[in-house]
């Protein structure tokens, strides 16, 4: 019986007939090696990737009772008049009631611990006049509450145009930070004028991008999701107290500022003012030109300021990151801190940017946002 031959297939027989030149070859394994560079980057940058929390989690409440035993350390007896009315724990159940405070309590205020030396991240009556009875005031450039104070100015001027929201908050957690889709993700990406109206939210900008990277941290309202130490980018911290601060990456101690009571941390920068709150003029930056740029900025506990500058149009080039760290201090700012900026810059209120995104505008994954409660 006659076998019949296997034959190959047409592909393997033409190459093997006709040998392809070297240039041939070269070209096809860029082209292998580019698809394979494409589905790397689609799997690990573009398609959406819920991830893991790192579960450390700071409150109030903690850092409330970390002060109160700190407190319970004997103090002198002859300590100023002035030191002992604002130091004094409230007098536990059952003994002498200890001196009326010197501020008008607040019935809204967070309850005193006995040992706690002051309302953690409570600021009410350290503006008192900044906030309303009750009512609500709203006007084109303004509002204000019983918890929430805040003033936009628009800047315009022949090849600039920014925004300064000047705001006061009577707690911390009027100051929060809002994921894509409400997930700790990569990839996952949404309007900040979604994330502002979907929390309810007053004024918002957009926050450091953390989902388009790896490495770095990210602690959002108090519960920290990442902590990669690979990072090189300056790092952003706001604690319960209301403090901020910033720092450089060999300057940054995840446990340090953890153990401080931090409740929110951005990995994006560079910080625009110094430590002693002045200008810079050299940032740990690679885009120092103009550019639309998101920044946040601190007065003290209370305090803050969103600043969102327009670029990249006739009507507005942008802002170097020196003359950025100029408009910071002569704000007043003593600490101040760059978000992610390009066409993801953007100022939102209620459900409307009032900046111009460059572009057509960039979605992101994260929102800084300013909610009256």
């Amino acid at each position: 019986m006659k076998k019949h031959k296997k034959r190959r297939p047409w592909l393997s027989r033409q190459l093997r007939r006709r040998p392809r030149p070297v240039w041939v070859l070269v070209l096809c394994d860029a082209l292998l090696l580019g698809l394979g560079l494409v589905t790397f980057a689609l799997f690990h940058h573009v398609l959406p990737r819920h991830e893991q929390s790192v579960g450390i989690v700071t409150t109030r409440e903690s850092l409330m009772a970390a002060r109160s035993q700190a407190d319970e350390v004997p103090r002198p007896t002859d300590a100023p008049a002035a030191e002992a009315a604002t130091m004094a724990p409230a007098a536990p159940e059952g003994t002498a009631e200890a001196p009326a405070p010197t501020e008008t309590p607040d019935p809204d205020a967070p309850k005193r611990s006995v040992h706690t030396t002051e309302n953690i991240g409570w600021f009410g009556n350290r503006f008192p006049d900044k906030f309303t009875d009750g009512e609500v005031i709203i006007t084109d450039d303004s509002y204000k509450s019983s918890h929430v104070n805040i003033t936009l100015q628009r800047h315009k001027k022949p090849g600039l145009a920014f925004y300064v929201a000047d705001i006061y908050i009577k707690d911390i957690i009027s100051l929060k930070t809002v994921f894509a889709e409400d997930t700790f993700s990569r990839g996952l990406r949404e309007s900040v004028v979604s994330m502002n109206k979907r929390v309810g939210g007053v004024i918002a900008i957009n926050g450091d991008f953390y989902g388009c990277r790896a490495d770095g941290f990210v602690m959002r309202n108090g519960e920290l999701y990442r902590k990669d130490t690979r990072t090189k980018r300056d790092v952003g911290v706001l604690y319960w107290d209301g403090t901020m601060e910033t720092f450089s990456p060999s300057q940054f101690d995840i446990d340090e500022a953890i153990a401080r009571g931090a409740c929110q941390i951005w990995n994006f920068g560079p910080r625009l003012l110094d430590e002693n709150g002045e200008a810079m003029t050299k940032f740990n930056s690679d885009v120092w030109g103009l550019n639309p740029r998101t920044a946040l900025g601190y007065f003290e506990p209370g305090h803050y300021c969103f600043v969102v500058v327009d670029g990249r149009t006739d009507k507005s080039k942008g802002m170097e990151l020196k003359d950025l760290s100029k408009l910071m201090h002569g704000l007043g700012c003593v600490r101040a801190y760059n978000m992610d900026g390009g066409n993801t810059s953007v100022m939102v209120v209620g459900g409307k940017a009032v900046s111009n995104q460059s572009g057509k505008g960039r979605i992101t994954s994260d929102a800084i946002v300013i909610v009256d409660n």
